[in-house]
């Protein structure tokens, strides 16, 4: 017989509880996958924001961790930034989150604000409407999850601020970006006005002249930064996005979560694998008797815990696309949830899952392994 059908043949000994071991160990990987996967998009979107759009350096307030309301720039910073030399384009934003939008508490939105004609339109594709001119008031372009979900089409028209504006709906639109997806766009100087933000901005964007290297880059920074730098903080666009307090708070939340479920899983198994050994100790003495080596009695443990190890992986990872693919449907996450996972997340889950099986078998393979065979035999008799 060969070994690997002799490893199946004992899993199969004690179908139901080896079923239950999977699925205990699905779980665990299911929340390695989803919760990471959930994280490492957020993360990828953020970063797509940027090298979609060609853009290089963030510029910020300096201290920006200060109250959000300190944290403006003043939007006459964009002509001086843009005469550094080495700086190709420069464009800068105003952005709001809003609690509900048009009176809807369950969806929560991202309103951006920008210049008519700024670089950031060119990467949105109208599905419906136009986009903004300069000469438009009180008009607003949806993201195409946003008008989904609040029902919205072009001529209708959305209240924000509590109320305090209303504005008519000239576009909707598509963007590489799903979070622009789940926002809307106007007008900079609108959203300053019912922001009560006058002059203000969140920060700017720079698109450096190519070619440039990452030393270029930060050599550009340190100039940008002189135009003042007590009030100007000048970051290349890969670090700002490491640096970004939601990004790492998501990935320390979802690597805690699944490490709690990770330690079940491992427990899980390791209860299994010491009750199968437990159950075999005859038999164990047997292939002693007739010759198996320690380390063939060692890999057969543990090869046992792998392959269910592998089953709950694969368990697992299905469940957390389907569970992922399912979240993008409820408002409330769709305008900050892809509904793919990056496959280096499932390769995360599947090594996760192998080393939870190594270390649950580890204690019950050593024994079984130092098991003396005459011993063995005697203690089933």
């Amino acid at each position: 017989m060969h070994f690997f059908t002799f490893l199946l043949k004992n899993l199969f000994r004690r179908p139901a509880r080896s079923l239950l071991t999977i699925v205990g160990l699905a779980v665990a990987v299911g929340a390695v996958v989803a919760l990471v996967g959930v994280a490492t998009g957020f993360e990828n979107d953020f970063v797509n924001v940027y090298h979609s759009r060609d853009l290089d350096i963030v510029v910020q307030r300096a201290g920006a961790s200060a109250e959000r309301q300190n944290r403006m720039l003043p939007d006459d910073l964009e002509e001086p930034i843009s005469q550094v030399k080495g700086v190709r384009q420069v464009a800068g934003g105003l952005l709001e989150t809003m609690a509900s939008f048009d009176g809807n508490d369950y969806i929560k939105t991202l309103i951006n604000g920008w210049k008519p004609g700024c670089l950031y339109f060119d990467a949105l594709k109208m599905i419906s409407g136009r986009k903004l001119n300069a000469d438009d008031k009180r008009q607003i372009m949806l993201g195409r999850i946003l008008a989904a979900n609040a029902g919205k089409k072009v001529g209708d028209t959305v209240s924000l601020f509590g109320g305090r504006a209303t504005f008519t709906v000239v576009g909707i639109y598509d963007s590489p970006i799903v979070y622009e997806n789940g926002g809307a766009v106007v007008l900079l100087s609108e959203l300053q006005d019912v922001a009560n933000k006058p002059g203000q901005i969140s920060g700017f964007t720079v698109s450096a002249e190519k070619p440039i290297d990452q030393a270029g880059i930060e050599e550009l920074c340190k100039r940008i930064e002189a135009i003042n730098p007590k009030v100007v903080k000048a970051t290349p666009s890969d670090s700002f996005v490491k640096d970004v307090q939601q990004i790492k708070v998501s990935h320390a939340v979802a690597w805690s979560i699944s490490a709690i479920a990770l330690v079940i899983g491992a427990i899980g198994m390791l209860n299994t694998m010491i009750m199968s050994v437990f159950e075999r100790t005859k038999e164990i003495g047997t292939l002693r008797a007739i010759g198996w080596r320690r380390s063939r009695i060692m890999r057969m443990v543990i090869g046992e815990s792998i392959l269910l190890s592998v089953a709950g992986a694969i368990m697992g990872s299905l469940a957390a696309l389907v569970m992922v693919r399912l979240l993008t449907q409820l408002p409330v996450a769709a305008n900050f949830i892809r509904g793919n996972i990056d496959p280096a997340v499932f390769a995360q889950g599947f090594l996760v899952a192998i080393l939870v099986g190594v270390l649950g078998a580890i204690y019950p393979a050593l024994w079984s392994a130092n098991l003396l065979p005459t011993e063995a035999l005697r203690r089933n008799k």
